[in-house]
């Protein structure tokens, strides 16, 4: 059974450029870098932009074959030590683009797979 790990933010306002610059630089990194995430099933990535009160609300969503997957990883990569010292330098979450303040994380199960239309 997968988890979801949910991320969601605002960008600091008038660096929206940049963060998109970042999350472009960022992504692709991680394409070219794919071994360093082995437990990573799939990333999406979206803005929010219709309904509600936070457009423009960034969410990245990764998917983990289960929650020792994603421990496993997150024990890995705790210190960003070895080769996640470079995924650090790339990582938009520490180039101050992110209203930390507006950060959300939580962990989804999926339920009932078997019965979802994809």
């Amino acid at each position: 059974m997968s988890i979801f790990e949910v991320e969601t933010w605002k960008v600091k306002p008038g660096r929206e450029h940049e963060h998109e610059k970042a999350m472009r630089t960022w992504m692709k990194w991680v394409k070219e870098h794919k071994d360093l995430f082995p437990e990573w099933l799939s990333l999406r990535y979206f803005i929010k932009y219709i309904a509600g009160e936070e457009t423009e609300r960034h969410m990245m969503i990764w998917e983990y074959e289960s929650l020792a997957a994603f421990e496993a990883y997150k024990a890995r990569r705790k210190d960003y030590e070895g080769p996640y010292a470079e995924y650090k330098k790339v990582d938009p979450y520490y180039m101050d683009l992110f209203d930390h303040l507006s950060m959300s994380v939580e962990v989804w199960k999926d339920q009932d797979r078997d019965i979802w239309i994809e």
